[in-house]
C-alpha cells in the first residue's frame, strides 16, 4: 500500500510532520512496515483542506489530532 504525505508549505503548516512522525510509529507499532510504503509528496492541489495524504492514489486531508483514527480506518482497515 502506498501512503503518500503532502510535506508542501501549507501541509506543513498544518501539521504534516507531526502526521508523518505518528504515521511512522503507528506503522511500526501494528508490524506493517511490509505493507505500507509511506513517502513525501509535494502540492497535491488540496490545500484549503487539512494535511493531504494519498492512500493508494485516493486522496484524504487528515490533521495531527485525526491521524490515529485515520490510520485505523483508510490504513489499516484495508490490509
Amino acid at each position: 500500500m502506498k501512503v503518500k504525505i503532502c510535506i508542501g508549505s501549507a501541509c506543513h503548516l498544518k501539521g504534516s510532520r507531526e502526521i508523518i512522525q505518528k504515521l511512522q510509529q503507528l506503522v511500526k507499532e501494528n508490524h506493517v512496515e511490509d505493507k505500507v510504503d509511506l513517502n513525501g509528496a509535494f502540492c497535491t492541489g488540496n490545500c484549503v483542506n487539512g494535511v493531504c495524504i494519498t492512500v493508494d492514489g485516493t486522496l484524504y486531508s487528515v490533521s495531527p489530532e485525526t491521524t490515529d483514527d485515520f490510520f485505523k480506518k483508510e490504513i489499516m482497515g484495508r490490509i
